[in-house]
């Protein structure tokens, strides 16, 4: 059986952090993104493979629709099905609700596409060609097991879930370091009997439970929560998993721990965070262009700034604590999916992290 790839989360947006406009009006980051979706098609066809799965989240901002990233990103979808087969759901970024609809979600012009198919019904649909099932996004895990358990009583004994895949986008502890467990385990995941479950929205290619449970991981990184998370894709045999890691920039941090013999090797190619430092604005300003020469391709720094005294024989170092009270702040926040909290946590540091950077 041939192979198929699986990307996910791969959140095209108009970034701001890091990014500019092109010559050609397109978003730099949101290109660099674009361009990985070509050479996941381009190693799929290599391998011998002819579709391609996407496990949700194609666009990274719910209920709104920006013109200059829903055309680049359908235009690159159109040129990829004239390659592949393409078959997708939506992820929770890429509804305007709770819960998967065909009008509420924001993928599904992008099924009208010749060649490409979203799947958008609570039961999801079966690709008999790789033994591969497919569910879109579900308000609740608790409605997702319901939805799963009447599949595989419904097939019972015709067709045996141990040789079929399944692809879904859901959250499941353990996948992403640092996200509190939610209640889906891995090992409850691998109970369902499906031969392999791979599962986006946390942004964290893994594998557990003997590699019957892998979480695909984002496309690229877009962000300070993705530090030290694997982006890619996967090629899928029969018989195993080729994760292919992403060659976008990632984003890294040095902290004071840092060897500074790893320095050019951690930066080179990367968006980099400083952190944990105690720096003058003229060290800050040096850094800077030493960690530009060894070819970041953006530095921000969040440090404690000393302040060199009128005299001039001494500093004052200016603690700060605006990152610690925007994290309680969020963690205090009512109405909010628990399993998101994380994300929220991360976008503020972005924010945080542009202002401080044009603020040295």
């Amino acid at each position: 059986m041939k192979p198929y790839a699986i990307v996910s989360d791969i959140h095209a947006h108009a970034w701001t952090h890091f990014a500019t406009t092109g010559a050609d009006g397109l978003n730099t980051r949101l290109k660099i993104t674009l361009d990985e979706l070509r050479r996941a098609v381009i190693e799929l066809q290599a391998a011998g493979g002819n579709t391609l799965y996407v496990a949700g989240d194609v666009f990274h901002t719910r209920g709104s629709m920006d013109p200059e990233v829903f055309n680049p990103t359908h235009a690159v979808f159109q040129e990829l099905a004239d390659e592949v087969s393409i078959r997708m759901i939506p992820g929770n970024h890429d509804l305007k609700g709770r819960d998967t609809t065909k009008l509420g979600n924001a993928i599904q012009t992008i099924g009208a596409i010749g060649g490409i198919e979203v799947v958008t019904g609570k039961v999801g649909r079966l690709f008999y060609n790789e033994n591969v099932l497919m569910l879109p996004w579900h308000a609740t895990k608790d409605q997702l097991r319901a939805t799963i358990k009447g599949i595989t009583d419904a097939w019972s004994p015709t067709i045996a879930a141990s040789e079929v895949d399944l692809i879904i986008h859901v959250g499941i502890d353990g996948m992403l370091d640092g996200v509190p467990d939610s209640g889906l385990s891995a090992k409850e995941v691998a109970s369902w009997g499906f031969k392999r479950v791979f599962a986006g929205d946390y942004h964290n290619y893994r594998e557990a439970e003997d590699g019957k449970v892998i979480s695909i991981g984002a496309t690229s990184h877009q962000q300070w929560g993705d530090i030290g998370t694997k982006a890619g894709f996967l090629l899928v045999y029969p018989d195993r998993v080729d994760y292919r890691a992403s060659h976008a920039p990632s984003f890294v941090e040095l902290t004071g721990d840092t060897d500074p013999n790893d320095y050019f090797s951690t930066v080179d190619g990367n968006y980099v965070r400083i952190r944990g430092m105690k720096l003058t604005d003229a060290e800050i300003n040096t850094f800077r262009a030493e960690l530009t020469d060894m070819g970041a391709r953006g530095v921000t720094f969040q440090v404690t700034r000393e302040v060199v005294s009128a005299r001039g024989s001494s500093t004052v170092a200016k603690a700060t604590t605006l990152d610690q009270s925007v994290d309680q702040f969020v963690d205090q926040m009512k109405d909010v999916d628990p399993d998101h909290l994380a994300l929220i946590k991360a976008g503020a540091a972005e924010i945080l992290a542009t202002v401080r950077s044009v603020a040295a």
